[in-house]
């Protein structure tokens, strides 16, 4: 935050706010994402704190690729996408799941 940005929000060093999931006081600067341009109103912060949006992120991330072991590759603690790490699907896809392809590439690992 440059000076002048530091000078228009200076009315705002002392506003608190209560997180709408955790329930807790935090200082509106220091704890609340900034979300629109105008970091004068009280409005241009979040209303839900760092911490808590940064754990809800988190767990979604965790619902969408759970970690597991990789069916191609096994490796395990890897992120998935259904049974493979998204290596393994970065690679799947690339070749669009094309059967030849991926038999020559085997005949070719196996020289």
């Amino acid at each position: 935050m440059d000076f002048e940005e530091q000078l228009e929000s200076e009315h705002l060093l002392l506003v608190d706010r209560v997180c709408k999931t955790c329930g807790v006081r935090k200082s509106l600067l220091a704890d609340y994402y900034k979300i629109r341009k105008n970091l004068s109103l009280k409005s241009s912060y979040s209303y839900e704190c760092k911490t808590c949006t940064r754990d809800r992120i988190k767990e979604k991330n965790r619902k969408k690729y759970p970690l597991g072991k990789c069916e191609i590759c096994k490796k395990t603690n890897t992120k998935l996408v259904t049974d493979i790490c998204k290596n393994c699907n970065k690679f799947l896809n690339q070749y669009n799941h094309d059967v030849d392809t991926m038999k020559n590439f085997v005949l070719y690992l196996s020289k």
